[in-house]
């Protein structure tokens, strides 16, 4: 009935359509009321026009000639109703399968496959094998060569086109396959579709199913992506064909994520829209290879000084064997270690060395690449170091001749490296006036006298010795100056005393007004002090000599007895706390840091790290407050000129990413410069050349303080300058982007844990041959509604000529008008 109702009306529907449903109405806009007295005046016209029909016709040729004027009359009627058939069908459709192949440059990597396995996956994927048959096949040992070093792209290139999977083809008959290749967020593109060719009505043979030659794409595929965003690439590739029956996503990929959201958590979106996700990997999951992470070593030393430095190095697959960690200063060795591996993961090496020579050095740490690693080009990390002859200019302030500050003062005049002013409040002024001594009268009054030092150290003194406008010349030289400041705490004044002045805004911790000191009570009970682990990681806190335990030396360390109860603001860096109290913010904090400005803060929460000499004298006082001065004068000994600040926001950029730099100049006097720009200049480190001009613009209501941003250029060692002044230099490295080679195993476990959430499934070559049956084929009903509108008919206009005809031929029979 469907079919005649749709060829009379001359309607088309997609092939495959089936009409379940079929509902007669009429036009929205319909006026019911005139239409009822309408067809009340067409009544009694008929009525008028048929009641006075001679007698002698008969009751059935009058009952007609009535009927086909009614009828008539009605299909007019009909034309102002507007009558729509609404047909709704429905059409089983192939679901979209989304197939997603990884482009990273992690997929360059050629493993070295050495066990049995992995040549024997590498295998089946060229062909050479059965894949139905798994890895105890037998394979000529002749063929082994070509598979030990197959990269993942060659190797994902050999799977799509094994005449024995054929999967591409395979997929298509049960799917609409749609590619994609993937990298970072945003880089996914969608690749040309093949198309089954259908049989055509004139021509039933002339159908053709797809072969491995229909999908060209794959023969380009290529590894350009400097990151992997697996999550953000899933869901994209979603979000693009949202709406569509989708019978899952094919990913084909090694399993590398560094960038964007987690694929797990993306899981969780695909899972609830009833989406599973397959994955083929792609590569080894126990790869050897050495990978030196970073490097953390000081951008500046002082001649002289025993420098360390800690190398992280990442092992993979070299458990029990040992490599040759080597540190060289311009490719002079100037340290080196044998180092044994352990299990996979990561392990920070310290290395020192004595700096002999001033100057500026490239310093490189590298392992001897293996034969069997992965990538022999991430074995090495260098940065620059600068080795001057100069002393730390410190000024200390102290109210009252406390233990700490006893030990403090004489540490500080017996370092060569360390020329030190000292005011104490509460001393004899007489002891300033003596000749070349190392006490001042009073606080610097100026900014000129004030900016002369590198590093400021207040004890436990009392803010009202200290005016509004010497604090606020503090602050300035910490944040605009890039000057150093360092308190130790004390139960007189410090920090308590200093709330709601500039200093407090200095330090990295917070307080309330006398919640320290008087209102502390004093502790008879042993503090030992935690590092936290940035603390541990933090060289300043490195108080171990060669071939001890930085950790059990601190564990061994003599107790404390006072701590001021303060807590760590945002952002700010906690190295060592009291962890038998805690704070809203978590354990007590008795060392805390942070950059405020251009500078660095240090709170030092406790006035008993005098107790530290116990037992072993200055050993371990002496290197921890040497160690802290030479860490907070660092940011002025990088240049020479004290006038100009530069300040990079990082030290280490990839090739691409945008370098900002802020620069702050003063006049002589140390008033800030009215310049309105500044010409900023990269330049390649060591030789000089390669300059490029960088233009820094005076930042709006903050005279002095300019800023400016370039592209990081190609990968190198590099410094940065100001024209105005050519001796105050920045060093930065520029590197190729590693996050690709930062971790060279299969990741397995993620692809496996994302296939398990989304019920999906996770394939590697020995089973590849099941994954066309795995994805459930069952056909999607899609469906669809088709006004047919009966009134604009032919067939309508037809059935009026009709009914008039016949009516005029019966009257006519009649013998009527």
């Amino acid at each position: 009935m469907h079919d005649w109702i749709l060829k009379l009306t001359g309607a088309t529907v997609e092939p495959g359509s089936t009409v379940v449903d079929m509902t007669p109405r009429v036009h929205e806009g319909v006026e019911w009321g005139w239409m009822i007295l309408l067809a009340a005046a067409f009544v009694a016209v008929i009525w008028f026009s048929y009641r006075w029909l001679p007698s002698e016709l008969s009751r059935t040729r009058r009952v007609m000639l009535i009927g086909l004027r009614g009828l008539f009359i009605a299909l007019l009627l009909g034309l102002l109703l507007r009558p729509v058939l609404v047909l709704t069908m429905s059409r089983e459709i192939q679901r979209t399968l989304l197939v997603l192949v990884d482009s990273s440059q992690s997929m360059t990597l050629a493993d070295p496959r050495i066990a049995p396995e992995d040549i024997q996956r590498a295998a089946i994927a060229k062909g050479l094998l059965d894949p139905t048959k798994g890895l105890a096949q037998p394979l000529d040992e002749g063929k082994t060569a070509e598979l030990r070093e197959m990269s993942r792209t060659n190797v994902l290139r050999a799977v799509l086109r094994n005449e024995r999977l054929n999967l591409l083809p395979a997929l298509s008959e049960k799917f609409e396959v749609v590619p994609f290749t993937f990298g970072l967020g945003g880089q996914v593109r969608e690749l040309p579709r093949a198309r089954q060719i259908e049989s055509s009505e004139n021509d039933p043979d002339s159908a053709r199913k797809l072969t491995l030659a229909d999908f060209p794409w794959v023969d380009t595929l290529g590894a350009p992506h400097a990151g992997t965003a697996l999550g953000d690439s899933l869901r994209e590739a979603l979000n693009r064909k949202r709406g569509q029956a989708l019978a899952g996503v094919l990913v084909l990929t090694d399993g590398a994520h560094n960038s964007g959201d987690s694929p797990r958590v993306v899981a969780q979106t695909l899972r609830d829209a009833g989406v599973p996700v397959y994955f083929y990997g792609v590569g080894i999951t126990s790869p050897r290879d050495i990978i030196i992470v970073g490097m953390d070593a000081p951008p500046t030393a002082f001649l002289e000084d025993e420098l360390l430095v800690h190398v992280r190095v990442r092992s993979q697959g070299l458990q029990g064997e040992n490599g040759r960690l080597i540190l060289t200063l311009n490719g002079e060795t100037v340290a080196e270690e044998t180092i044994p591996f352990g299990k996979d993961g990561e392990r920070r090496w310290p290395l020192r060395f004595k700096t002999n020579v001033v100057g500026e050095f490239d310093l490189r740490a590298h392992i001897a690449a293996r034969e069997d690693e992965t990538d022999p080009g991430n074995n090495e990390a260098s940065r620059r170091l600068r080795v001057v002859d100069e002393k730390i200019r410190v000024l200390f302030v102290e109210q009252a001749p406390r233990w700490d500050y006893r030990y403090l003062q004489a540490v500080l005049m017996r370092d060569r490296r360390v020329e030190v002013k000292t005011l104490l409040l509460e001393g004899d002024p007489s002891i300033a006036q003596e000749e070349n001594s190392p006490y001042l009268e009073k606080f610097p009054e100026t900014k000129k006298e004030l900016f002369e030092y590198d590093v400021v150290v207040f004890g436990d003194v009392d803010p009202s010795r200290i005016s509004i406008s010497q604090m606020e010349n503090l602050n300035e030289f910490v944040s605009r100056f890039g000057g150093a400041f360092v308190m130790i705490a004390g139960r007189r004044h410090s920090p308590q005393d200093y709330a709601d002045t500039p200093i407090a805004d200095l330090l990295p911790v917070e307080f309330e007004r006398a919640t320290v000191g008087g209102a502390e009570p004093e502790f008879d009970q042993p503090i030992h002090v935690q590092l936290t682990a940035r603390g541990r990681g933090d060289p300043m806190l490195n108080l171990a000599g060669e071939g001890e335990s930085n950790d059990a030396m601190w564990a061994a360390m003599p107790p404390i007895y006072w701590v001021a109860p303060v807590t760590a603001k945002p952002g700010a860096t906690v190295l060592m706390v009291d962890p038998a109290r805690d704070t809203r913010q978590g354990k007590l904090p008795v060392m805390a840091q942070h950059k405020y400005g251009l500078g660095q803060v240090l709170y030092v929460g406790t006035d008993n790290t005098w107790r530290w000499r116990r037992n072993v004298g200055d050993r371990y006082y002496t290197r921890f407050w040497g160690q802290v001065n030479q860490r907070m004068a660092q940011q002025r000994f990088i240049g020479a000129d004290k006038r100009v600040q530069i300040s990079l926001d990082n030290q280490n950029y990839n090739v691409g990413d945008r370098v900002r730099v802020y620069a702050r100049l003063y006049q002589e006097g140390y008033e800030p410069s009215q310049e309105e720009v500044l010409r900023g200049v990269v330049t390649t480190a060591g030789d000089g050349d390669g300059q490029s001009e960088v233009p820094l613009k005076v930042v709006d209501g903050q005279p002095g303080l300019f800023f400016g941003e370039f592209v990081a250029p190609a990968a190198g060692q590099y410094q940065f300058h100001l024209q105005e002044a050519t001796d105050q230099k920045r060093d930065f490295t520029v590197a190729e982007n590693s996050l690709e080679m930062a971790e060279t195993a299969m990741n397995a476990k993620l692809m496996q844990d994302v296939a398990t959430l989304t019920h999906g499934r996770f394939f590697r070559e020995e089973n590849l041959h099941l994954l066309v049956e795995t994805i459930a084929s069952k056909p999607a009903t899609v469906g669809s509604r088709l006004e047919l509108e009966l009134w604009a008919t032919p067939l309508y206009f037809l059935l009026i000529l009709f009914v008039v005809t016949v009516e005029w031929v019966l009257r006519k029979w009649s013998y009527l008008k």
